[in-house]
């Protein structure tokens, strides 16, 4: 009898062991779907057909924005946004901004505007629109920024100017557009 408890003891040990082995196993890898969905690129919340207005502090309206959909992915906490049209009230006359997709870092302080993207300045006078169109665009909201390694066509009634890239200064109202460039400008009467 001594001998045999002597033989299932390590046996029993072994199986212990075992067990122990498979709980730590689960305990560490704790099937949280917060956990996966954070591993993978996977979205925690999708917004279909919305639009978002903002407000300054006297109640006026600062800016709105509608699109298609919204999803945002809890891994880097971006978000990606198709077909965005924002307005922006900003002096006499507002700006109305397009574009296919958008990509907004986790601040929202980066904005990457893809496939055909068009801004288009209503003028406060009986000049034409100003209307600029691009491939993509760099934004930076806070900042007031912009810039495009893409072809830029920016144009004004008939007046037409073309760059290989461009750089924008809202504060200034200034665009800078960069490489080879080239236009036609009407003078109006």
């Amino acid at each position: 009898m001594k001998n045999l408890g002597t033989t299932l003891f390590p046996l029993f040990l072994l199986g212990l062991l075992a067990a122990l082995t498979f709980w730590l196993q689960r305990a560490a890898n704790f099937d949280d779907p917060m956990n996966r969905a954070k591993a993978r690129h996977d979205p925690d919340s999708i917004i279909e057909h919305f639009t978002i207005q903002r407000f300054d502090v006297a109640g006026d309206l600062k800016n709105f924005l509608t699109a298609e959909k919204l999803v945002h992915f809890p891994d880097d906490d971006s978000t990606e946004v198709a077909n965005p049209a924002l307005t922006v009230f900003q002096g006499q006359s507002p700006t109305r901004i397009t574009a296919k997709r958008a990509w907004l870092n986790h601040d929202g302080k980066e904005v990457h505007l893809m496939d055909q993207v068009r801004l288009v300045h209503k003028s406060a006078t009986s000049a034409p629109d100003t209307i600029l169109e691009t491939a993509r665009m760099t934004a930076y909201p806070d900042e007031q920024t912009a810039h495009s390694d893409d072809p830029v066509t920016i144009s004004q009634g008939q007046s037409v100017v073309v760059g290989s890239g461009m750089d924008y200064n809202g504060k200034t109202s200034v665009s800078v557009l960069r490489g080879r460039t080239h236009g036609i400008f009407y003078r109006t009467h």
